[in-house]
């Protein structure tokens, strides 16, 4: 930036000041969009984000983690988690409780391996549920 005092003030040229101002409405254009664009909690959304998740973790190697819910085993179970978390953000209320549950077993599992057992047994239910609801809803 040329920064020439001229009566004690800096002088800013003009396609400076035309930069400073295109910066100005990106960074707000941006942080409306982040407001406003966030996936809403719906069936829909839901739907869309499980159809998404459950193609990226087909791609995915492995058969120690199982999952009921996306009808995959995969050897990392945080990314699992990763999905569910993505899930959890979007699921209707009469789900993301489940979801959120079934996140956390997931991320206790991918930081203890000697847990899965435990967090399988605790949220077994949990899984048949959600992937109950999710045939239901998402055709």
């Amino acid at each position: 930036m040329d920064k020439t005092k001229k009566d004690g003030k800096f002088k800013i040229t003009k396609t400076q000041r035309i930069a400073a101002i295109v910066v100005v409405v990106a960074a707000v254009g941006s942080l409306l969009a982040t407001i406003f664009y966030t996936e809403q909690r719906s069936v829909e959304s839901y739907c869309k984000v499980y159809t998404q998740e459950k193609e990226r973790l087909s791609k995915l190697p492995g058969n120690t983690y199982p999952s009921g819910v996306f009808n995959d085993e995969i050897s990392d179970a945080g990314e699992f988690a990763v999905s569910l978390g993505r899930l959890e953000k979007v699921a209707p209320d009469e789900i993301s409780k489940d979801v959120e549950v079934l996140r956390k077993s997931y991320q206790v599992t991918d930081e203890d391996p000697s847990k899965a057992i435990a967090a399988s047994l605790n949220t077994g239910s949990v899984d048949r549920s959600i992937k109950e609801w999710t045939a239901k809803n998402c055709q």
